[in-house]
């Protein structure tokens, strides 16, 4: 089984803050990589996933805002702290309005940094496989709210791909995902990689789909639940979004 790496990405346009917070959270066994604007950020984020990202707000080109818009796109799962020395104006609350978790100013404190970046990665994972990309952005939504980190994958290959280097604490896993997707297969791939993720079927086609239900079911799948789906009956079998740690 792969190891779980944990990846910060650091993204400011000022190479001394850059390096040195890099270099702390380096000491302290993360992954660290680098970018010195929104563009190189990007790029870095459309190879590689992270699991959290220290973002400065006011860059060259593109701001930490639009950037975080950008990213949350790209790779939802990752956990966004923007760190600036422009909080006023309205900046702070728009931040955490759209999904940053925490705005901390400059001159940073890197305990308050160390801090943040261990409870931010202390956030279970989910992830959601369904080839609806509005039903995956809405479940993520309620997921992020509760206290989970959330990937989304649309087909089986992706789903595949996440699993290479993500170990989920639940998987919510649309059925029918395409005439080339076998959720048994993608069930088998779960429990390979994530032996103790919860996995919960979901699926709008409830009566061609029972026997299949059944027979992954007795695969290791938890519930099954049906579309339009009740998000309150979803949330009770999930288990709490609390840390394994």
């Amino acid at each position: 089984m792969t190891s779980v790496t944990r990846r910060i990405l650091i993204v400011d346009d000022e190479p001394d803050i850059r390096d040195s917070v890099a270099d702390i959270l380096a000491d302290f066994g993360y992954e660290v990589e680098t970018a010195a604007d929104g563009r190189a950020a990007l790029e870095r984020i459309k190879h590689q996933s992270f699991d959290v990202a220290l973002l400065d707000f006011k860059m060259p080109g593109m701001d930490g805002l639009t950037l975080y818009r950008e990213m949350r796109r790209l790779c939802p799962e990752t956990s966004a702290i923007l760190v600036s020395a422009y909080t006023g104006d309205g900046i702070a609350d728009e931040a955490l309005s759209i999904g940053v978790r925490r705005v901390i100013a400059k001159p940073v404190d890197m305990s308050e940094v160390l801090a943040e970046v261990d409870r931010q990665l202390e956030r279970p994972l989910a992830l959601v496989v369904d080839d609806d990309r509005d039903f995956c952005e809405a479940l993520r939504d309620v997921l992020d709210d509760w206290g989970y980190r959330v990937s989304l994958a649309g087909d089986e290959a992706s789903a595949a791909r996440l699993l290479q280097s993500r170990r989920p604490r639940v998987v919510v896993l649309d059925i029918v995902l395409g005439a080339q997707s076998d959720p048994a297969r993608v069930l088998q791939s779960i429990r390979e990689s994530s032996p103790n993720a919860e996995v919960v079927l979901v699926t709008g086609h409830r009566a061609e789909t029972q026997p299949l239900i059944s027979v992954l079911i007795e695969s290791g799948a938890a519930a099954v639940c049906f579309k339009p789906l009740d998000i309150q009956s979803l949330l009770d079998i999930l288990p709490e979004p609390v840390s394994e740690a």
